[in-house]
């Protein structure tokens, strides 16, 4: 009917902008946080368009053989991480509430993204924003790993907020382990999937269970509720 399906960040900075919130607003974050909370951040692995450009531009560096920007895995890296894109999102939310200009709608990438897909198909023609996009993508490509996922987005950081530990989420299933690391060598948030599957960076992408060797004879790693 004439309920959509938005992002709930975009609706919570028009609720702090607005000062009001209708019914409407409500039902169409139904859906999105429904999934996130039984699912996990499954919109930014398997949905995002950003994130695929990202997952394209990391195949077109192997593929011309330049060296890999992933960082070596230190269990202290998630939670400098989280520190840094929670304070990005935070004071993104206090400048919309004193402004009244949902900042972070600006700066969504997948957002974007979608707004000039969509002016070019009817205008033929890109805007101005089309210039962040490919300044990120420029920084993800030749720079910092992950640069946007990992540390800024604040779409991702939102939908994080409403992880349960209750909602799916890989687990180790047998004891035995050979520590080949193939499966924290595939992560792309730079997590232990046997240790930090519940960690708010995991975007359950299922990367780890691909990775996994002994995968292929039993289920050493596995989505699970």
């Amino acid at each position: 009917g004439d309920v959509a399906m938005a992002d709930p960040l975009a609706i919570f900075q028009a609720f702090l902008s607005s000062e009001s919130i209708n019914i409407y607003m409500i039902a169409s974050i139904v859906i999105p946080l429904l999934l996130m909370i039984i699912l996990g951040r499954v919109w930014c692995s398997w949905f995002c368009p950003y994130y695929f450009m990202v997952e394209m531009l990391e195949k077109l560096r192997k593929t011309i053989g330049l060296k890999p920007l992933k960082p070596r895995y230190n269990k202290n890296i998630p939670s400098k991480t989280n520190f840094i894109r929670f304070i990005f999102l935070i004071i993104g939310i206090i400048v919309t509430g004193i402004a009244g200009i949902p900042l972070l709608n600006l700066i969504s990438a997948p957002g974007i993204i979608s707004s000039e897909a969509l002016v070019f198909v009817k205008f033929h023609h890109f805007t101005f924003e089309i210039v962040f996009i490919l300044v990120i993508l420029i920084i993800e490509f030749l720079f910092v790993y992950k640069f946007w996922c990992r540390f800024f987005c604040p779409t991702g950081t939102f939908l994080s907020i409403f992880r349960w530990k209750k909602g799916m989420k890989v687990i180790k299933k047998q004891p035995e382990c050979t520590m080949c690391l193939s499966c924290i060598k595939s992560c792309p948030m730079m997590l232990n999937p046997m240790e930090e599957a519940t960690n708010s960076l995991c975007n359950n992408c299922g990367d780890c269970l691909v990775a996994c060797e002994k995968n292929n004879e039993k289920s050493y790693l596995k989505f699970d509720l």
